[in-house]
């Protein structure tokens, strides 16, 4: 199939406002249509059909910085009615969350006084609709009970964490994002902490593990196209830490499971996207910048379609679709194949004129049919 793009003039929406920088990450799309924002210390609910403000949110003191909408696909009846929640996180380190509807706080948490590095509901569980993880700063999980504000349980690692996602294809794991490696949980549960510290693994070029300095065999045909590319990036996932030579986590920006895909997951970098095979433990995908183009701000993976919505610093939001490029000859060889994934540009908007005071900084996807996309700035 040969790859396409797609240029579409659609008019988009703006609302216009000011964001203060820590802003910046607080903002959510909820299946139930409706976009939760992050303006200083208040928060809007946004109806993206109309464009309108339907609701603000008033008590925090300090900035926001995080918002998460309740995952809703709960049993509810007239006794056990279905009511909008959100949970929201500030620069002070409290949580609130709220019954959006009335406009009310329905219980606040504090822990520490350092801004909130992470939440999210846990989706994938029976015991109760109500649990929400937390990242407090410097280096703390807590699980809570979101809806009486009680803390569960609590449990800290070596490193500062800076985020963390759940495998979409097993609960038990998750991959926490630190200051220096990744560390991969494989025994989460509700009931207590994880029982070990978790694989501490880094992101090391090839040559730094002895494992893969073997030569290439003299009758090895040279790499062309992608395959030279990908070489030319590919990491491996070691258990020791990489040299200053190697590729390291400094300035990753983002990481996440696949959604669309079991035992893959994505690293951000400003000027490539890296897609980790976890069985393989190396990449098996690059979306690389080239050298005039403008680099990433954030990626989002889909769950509907093995694609990627990217924002770039300029404002463009582009789409890519992934494809496979594993040749013949390389099926034919189990030893030599590499499932290479490819991510083709299939669209693109227009980008916005970046000053000091206007810039892009998130964007969020319709999570029920992922088609519909916006994106906050200052």
């Amino acid at each position: 199939m040969i790859p396409y793009t797609v240029n579409i003039k659609l008019a988009a929406r703006t609302l216009t406002g000011t964001l203060n920088l820590q802003n910046k990450t607080a903002v959510d799309w909820g299946w139930q249509g409706l976009i939760a924002q992050g303006c200083h210390s208040s928060i809007l609910i946004i109806d993206p059909k109309t464009s309108q403000t339907i609701q603000v949110l008033e008590r925090h003191k300090a900035n926001v910085v995080k918002v998460k909408w309740s995952r809703e696909n709960y049993y509810h009846n007239l006794s056990s009615p279905y009511c909008l929640r959100l949970a929201s996180g500030d620069a002070s380190g409290k949580i609130i969350v709220w019954d959006v509807v009335s406009g009310t706080a329905h219980c606040e948490i504090q822990e520490h006084s350092k801004p909130i590095q992470d939440l999210e509901w846990l989706w994938n569980q029976d015991a109760s609709r109500d649990l929400l993880l937390a990242v407090h700063p410097p280096n703390y999980i807590v699980l809570w009970n979101g809806d009486t504000g009680t803390k569960l349980w609590k449990k800290s690692y070596a490193e500062n964490i800076l985020s963390f996602s759940f495998d979409p294809f097993d609960p038990s794991n998750m991959a926490l994002l630190t200051s220096e490696g990744i560390v991969f949980i494989t025994d989460f549960t509700h009931s207590k902490p994880p029982g070990s510290a978790g694989k501490k693994v880094y992101i090391a070029s090839p040559h730094a593990s002895p494992a893969h300095t073997k030569p290439a065999p003299a009758t090895a045909p040279a790499p062309t196209g992608a395959k030279k590319a990908l070489n030319k990036v590919k990491v491996l996932i070691t258990n020791e830490k990489p040299t200053a030579e190697a590729v390291t986590l400094n300035d990753c920006l983002q990481l996440s499971y696949l959604p669309s895909k079991r035992n893959h997951m994505l690293l951000l970098y400003p000027r490539e996207i890296l897609i980790l095979d976890l069985e393989l433990s190396q990449t098996v995908g690059v979306v690389a910048i080239e050298r005039s183009g403008v680099p990433f701000i954030q990626v989002i993976p889909c769950a509907q379609r093995d694609a990627l919505y990217c924002l770039h610093e300029n404002g463009c939001i582009t789409l890519r679709v992934c494809r496979s490029t594993t040749t013949a000859e390389e099926a034919t060889d189990p030893e030599q194949s590499v499932h290479e994934l490819v991510y083709d540009l299939r669209s693109q908007c227009d980008a916005i004129r970046v000053t000091k005071t206007v810039r892009p900084y998130r964007m969020v996807i319709c999570p029920v049919n992922e088609n519909n996309c916006c994106a906050n700035g200052q």
